[in-house]
């Protein structure tokens, strides 16, 4: 019994603990111990523990019984005729039962507020009834092993061997023999009597077979004795193995086994043909004539070799007739099949025929070649053998010894020496009827006859003549005819049925003109037509009086639909076809034709317009290019004069007056349709454009695709290209030259660019033309006379002008016009003049950009109301330097306000923001916003630049005039014109209110004012000029960063603004909702605070605890110098020996190469606390660590 099952017992058993004689509570009976003390028993499931029902549905089932018990009643008292003494005797029975009934179900409930106390009866019972089980199913498993398994698995008593090696190698290699004598029965007779045995029969059975040699079938190709048995085997047929059963004379040979070689691939896959129980049967009858045989051994090969050839021809016959129901179904025949003849006829090539005359029993089918299949009698041991009629030499074969039969081989073998037996024979009557004929035979597997019917023919022009091996039908082709292929398929079947040779001839012209009708249709595929077939051009052709020859083809032009183009082919004896043109035109139901040769000029209406320039001769123009090419210039002749016939059409509906006129020089056979006034088209207020135009026309190019160059030739052009410094590799423009510009749709095809599109485009570019030459003509007189030493023309191309400017002409400006947005003018940057014949160019040394860019747009809207460009150049120039120093802010630099945020306890999405960003007001005014300060800076004349300080709400950089008088020796000026600054109506948006110093608190005696006069704020602009400018934002790398003078000027003031946020929370405890660190022991206190310094004291921490009185004083200030933020630390007299001079000027360089380059709101609060710290000459520790983590270069590395 478990010992769960002993506690509970005991539990149970034992007496109550005895209480002391003072304990207020005794109880009698079972008491319940601690529950520490109380046995762990196991919880039980529901299904497991005692039936249970709820009380809802107990006290439901009561009620319902109560309603049933009252609705009887009320109906039987109500049809009893008793008194009513008895119905209240009933009433009180009902009212009995129904009380025993209810005063149960209370004593119930009652019951059940204290059988929580025998709850663990129930658990102690499940636990016995586990135990039981576990006794129960150990039992059972025992006897069933007993039993079962263990049976056979008993042990000797003394197993020695075993047992050592189980102690020894952990292992059990040995098994008794009883175990092999219970399964292996002992052989009759040893391995050696065996081989005795065997060696014995088989000398036997050598001696049997040599005996009967000379009577044995040469067909036995393999006879081997082995293992007391002879193997004969005959390849193809059949094998079969026999043996002897004694040594005598007279005793027979035993037949052991017969396996039948004939296989079927193609029909049974494989599977053997000869079921088992007819080999069987077939064993029992050649056993019996054996033992009456006197040459058995014959006997054998003369009965199952008669069985295989009957199986053999059986086989071929199936496969015939499978073959002749399903793909080569009305081509072979199975014209006879006779079994015991052993004879199968098969024609193949079968000729039906056509005559719907045919006389009664009369075959309607005839074969043209048939092969037999048959035993041969006078050698019938030789198997079946192949008849071919008509013989041929090379004609397939049946190879019987495989035993794999193939009907559908048999066939394709002789297949392809039948087709080249007829092709050899068409080649014969082919070369009669035509000698001069070249025909080869091509091919080895699918042979066939290749010709070329044309001197000139390419192998795709061949015709191929072959046979059709399943039918034997004669098949032409040619490869490059692909449509109209009747007469090649004619011609096959002429050949098929014997035709003469008169046919023949005159299909072989019908097929040359095939052929050269089929190249002049490849011809004209890249060209813009579309061919019609003859039922489409039907209703056109009625009304031609005209015959017209056999062969023609219709063409559509398709940029003019009205418009067709008919080619006729007239057979030729030398040329073999010639062609005749004809120009068709349907417009309103009328319908012209017009024949095109060299002495008709298509002069007659509607179309007189498009062809009145020279004659459409496809015989003389263009007479080196081949037949077919003269074709498709003709046509590309007539779609181009059809082309300037609507533009010239739509160019007069314009207003505009165009000359058409021929150029042989440029383009054999070409137009140019030139326009002679466009004075009401165009504004003809620029008379010099017009002089300088010499010549405007249009000429088309449809070679890839159709486009329209718009040509203009132009004589002394106001402005050219000019190069500076003399570079030889790029020549100077000429005054004289011709300018071609392509019309053509950026999107969409070709065939969407119709006439008015085209006429839309050559106005536009006019229009873009005059106003270009215009302005460019106004600035030609400006730039001979002055501005071409200070920039240069890198071209002008009518509808566009790039400048080159800057010291190394290295900057661009672009100039375009646009009829519908006006003026564009781009800003870009080109390779420095100077730096063109240089081995060597560093593109990386400093960013290429060009700052115009920024005041692009207010240069347009000047440009495109003044329209004055001398003045937009000399803008550019003049402000060339300061515009190219301030674009070097125009570079992305971030800031990290996460550790602020983190001092704040704010969540933020995106813990950076820029550090300064550079944008344009107008085209003198750019602004600079570098945090919370923006400076503005306004270009002035003479070189110069007016810089303010336009802070919002309060100008905030402190000493800026200052700090531009140094770097500019002096030379900056103020002017007196003060901007006020507005006052803000919300004081959360305006900053940091003014700091008014505490009257009672006592500056250290040597402190001295920062507070100079030279270091306010002020929003007076000062003026430098530009080389001051370019020397304040010069970047230069000074120990790994990148920064200028203004840059570091512009980061010290913006430091002393940011680190308020971590002084603040240093001026008193922290408030409930920031984490209290080590820098809150002890506050600072302000002294001051303004613009360019930030004053404060703070309590030693010097041992003595948070009651002493001697203070550290830290000045931060900007540095009237250079601009750069610095820190003065200062002691009270006396109260740290350790503030040595050297000490304090370690601390002001720390917290200039360490502190202030961190940008680190709590570097700050580190860099007060290690200040603060003077206990046991903490001060010197300090400051020699500092010291050495500046020497080494081991500065802190701060996460922002």
């Amino acid at each position: 019994m478990s010992s769960q099952l002993r506690a509970a017992l005991a539990a149970a058993d034992s007496p109550a603990p005895l209480k002391p004689p003072d304990a207020e509570n005794t109880t009698g009976g079972l008491e319940e111990g601690s529950e520490d003390d109380r046995p762990q028993l196991p919880e039980v499931p529901d299904r497991c523990g005692p039936q249970t029902i709820p009380l809802s549905v107990l006290l439901d089932f009561a009620i319902q019984h109560v309603y049933h018990e009252i609705t009887v009643s009320a109906e039987v008292l109500q049809r009893k005729s008793e008194s009513d003494q008895e119905k209240k005797i009933e009433l009180v029975k009902f009212a009995h039962s129904t009380r025993n009934q209810f005063v149960k179900l209370l004593a119930l409930v009652k019951w059940i507020k204290m059988s929580k106390k025998l709850d663990v009866c129930n658990s102690i019972n499940y636990l016995l009834e586990l135990q039981s089980h576990y006794y129960i199913d150990a039992a059972d498993r025992l006897v069933a092993m007993t039993r079962g398994d263990l049976v056979l698995a008993r042990l000797p008593e003394y197993q020695i061997l075993p047992a050592i090696d189980v102690l020894t190698l952990g292992t059990y290699h040995r098994m008794p023999t009883k175990i092999k004598d219970a399964f292996i029965p002992p052989s009759k007779i040893t391995a050696r009597e065996q081989n005795v045995v065997l060696a014995r029969l088989n000398q036997l059975i050598e001696t049997r077979l040599s005996r009967a040699s000379t009577g044995l079938s040469p067909r036995f190709e393999h006879i081997v004795v082995m293992n007391g048995m002879a193997i004969l085997t005959v390849p193809g047929e059949f094998e079969v193995k026999m043996t002897l059963l004694g040594e005598t004379e007279k005793t027979k040979w035993t037949l052991l086994n017969i396996k039948i070689l004939v296989e079927d691939y193609e029909l049974g896959l494989g599977m053997p043909l000869v079921h088992p129980i007819q080999v069987n049967q077939l064993h029992a009858v050649l056993q019996t004539r054996m033992d009456a045989s006197k040459n058995p051994i014959n006997e054998i090969f003369i009965f199952l070799h008669n069985f295989c050839v009957s199986l053999q021809l059986d086989v071929l016959f199936c496969q015939t007739s499978r073959l002749a129901a399903g793909r080569l179904r009305d081509n072979i025949t199975i014209e006879k099949y006779d079994p015991k003849e052993r004879c199968l006829i098969v024609g193949y090539w079968v000729k039906r025929s056509k005559s719907r005359k045919v006389t009664l029993g009369a075959p309607k089918s005839e074969a043209q070649y048939r092969l037999q299949i048959f035993e041969d009698k006078e050698d019938k041991i030789s198997g079946l053998k192949v008849r071919h009629f008509p013989h041929a030499p090379h004609l397939g074969k049946l190879d019987c010894r495989t035993g794999r039969l193939s009907m559908d081989r048999l066939l394709s073998e002789t297949y392809v020496v039948r087709c080249r037996e007829r092709l050899l024979r068409l080649r014969r009557i082919i070369e009669t009827a035509d000698p001069k004929l070249k025909i080869s035979l091509t091919g080895c597997a699918m042979p066939s006859l290749s010709m070329a019917l044309l001197n000139d023919s390419t192998p795709d022009e061949f015709l191929v003549v072959s046979v059709n091996s399943f039918c034997g039908k004669v098949i032409c082709s040619i490869h490059r005819i692909i449509e109209n292929t009747e007469d090649v398929t004619e011609f096959g079947r002429a050949l098929y049925s014997n035709c003469s040779l008169e046919t023949i001839r005159k299909f072989l012209k019908k097929l040359r003109i095939a052929i050269i009708i089929e190249r002049y249709r490849r011809s004209i595929k890249s060209q813009p037509v579309r061919e019609k077939t003859e039922k489409e051009m039907t209703s056109f052709l009625k009304k031609m009086p005209e015959s017209l020859p056999e062969h023609r083809m219709y063409l559509q032009f398709m940029r003019s639909s009205t418009h067709y183009l008919l080619v006729t082919f007239v057979p030729h004896p030398t040329e073999i076809v010639t062609i005749e043109l004809y120009l068709l035109q349907n417009e309103e139901n009328r319908t012209q034709m017009l024949r095109i040769d060299n002495q008709v000029h298509l002069f007659s209406k509607p179309i007189r317009e498009a062809l009145c320039v020279g004659s459409l001769s496809t015989r003389e123009k263009n007479s080196k290019a081949g037949r077919e090419q003269r074709l498709a210039f003709a046509i590309s002749a007539i779609e181009d004069r059809l082309t300037y016939m609507f533009i010239a059409d739509e160019l007069v509906k314009r207003g505009m007056e165009v000359d058409m006129k021929s150029d042989e020089n440029h383009v054999p056979g070409g137009l140019t349709l030139h326009i002679t006034d466009c004075s009401k088209v165009v504004p003809t207020d620029v008379v010099e454009f017009f002089k300088c135009c010499v010549r405007t026309c249009i000429r088309m190019d449809n070679r890839m695709r159709n486009s329209f160059q718009f040509e203009m030739c132009f004589e002394n052009i106001p402005l050219v290209r000019d190069v500076p410094y003399g570079l030889p590799h790029r020549r100077i423009g000429e005054k004289n030259t011709t300018w071609i510009q392509e019309i053509s749709l950026v999107q969409g095809s070709s065939a969407t660019l119709t006439p008015d599109k085209v006429v839309d485009n050559i106005i536009h570019r006019l229009a873009r033309y005059l106003k270009m030459y215009k302005v460019t003509h106004a600035f030609s007189v400006a730039y001979h006379a002055h501005y071409h030493k200070l920039c240069s023309i890198e071209a002008y191309t009518f509808h566009k002008l790039v400048i080159s400017y800057g010291e190394q002409r290295d900057q661009l400006l672009i100039l375009a016009f646009d009829p519908t947005e006006g003026f564009r003018i781009n800003f870009g940057q080109t390779m420095p003049h100077r730096e063109f014949n240089s081995a060597e160019i560093d593109w990386h040394k400093k960013p290429r950009w060009n700052p115009h860019s920024m005041i692009a747009n207010s240069l347009k809207e000047r440009l495109k109301a003044t329209d004055d460009l001398v003045w937009v150049v000399n803008y550019v120039i003049e402000t060339m330097k300061p515009m190219q120093s301030l674009g070097m802010f125009s570079r992305i630099r971030f800031l990290s306000h996460k550790v602020a945020a983190q001092l704040l306890n704010q969540d933020i999405f995106f813990p950076y923001r820029l550090k300064y960003h550079l944008s344009a007001i107008d085209e003198t005014t750019i602004r600079l916003q570098y945090a919370n300060i923006v400076l503005e800076f306004k270009m002035l004349a003479e070189a110069k630049v007016a810089i303010r300080d336009c802070s919002r709400y309060r100008p905030k950089c402190a000493g800026i005039h200052q700090i531009f008088k140094i770097l500019s020796n002096g030379q900056s000026t103020t002017l007196e014109d003060e901007k006020e600054v507005p006052a803000s109506d919300n004081p959360h948006f305006a900053g940091t209110p003014p700091f008014l110093p505490d009257p009672y608190l006592v500056l250290p005696p040597s402190c001295v004012d920062l507070q100079q006069e030279n270091m306010r704020t002020s929003t007076k602009p000062v003026v430098i000029p530009h080389d001051v400018l370019m020397l304040a934002t010069d970047f230069k790398d000074y120990d790994g960063r990148m920064t200028c003078p203004l840059d570091d000027y512009l980061s010290a003031i913006t430091y002393l603004l940011d680190i308020r946020v971590s002084l603040d929370l240093l001026t008193h405890p922290p408030a409930p909702n920031l984490t209290p660190t080590a820098t809150y022991s002890g506050s600072i206190t302000y002294l001051d605070i303004q613009a360019n310094v930030i004053k404060f004291r703070a309590t030693q921490l010097d041992g003595q605890g948070p009651n002493t009185t001697n203070m550290v004083y830290y000045t931060l200030y900007i540095s009237p110098i250079n601009g750069s933020c610095k820190c003065a630390v200062e002691f009270d007299e006396g109260s740290n020996p350790a503030a040595t001079p050297e000490n304090l000027q370690i601390f002001s360089q720390y917290f200039e190469k360490v502190v202030l380059l961190s940008r680190n709101e709590t570097a700050i609060q580190t860099f007060i606390l290690l200040t603060r710290l003077t206990a046991h000459g903490a001060t010197s520790s300090i400051a020699n660590v500092m010291s050495a983590q500046m020497v080494r270069h081991l500065f802190w590395v701060v996460n922002c």
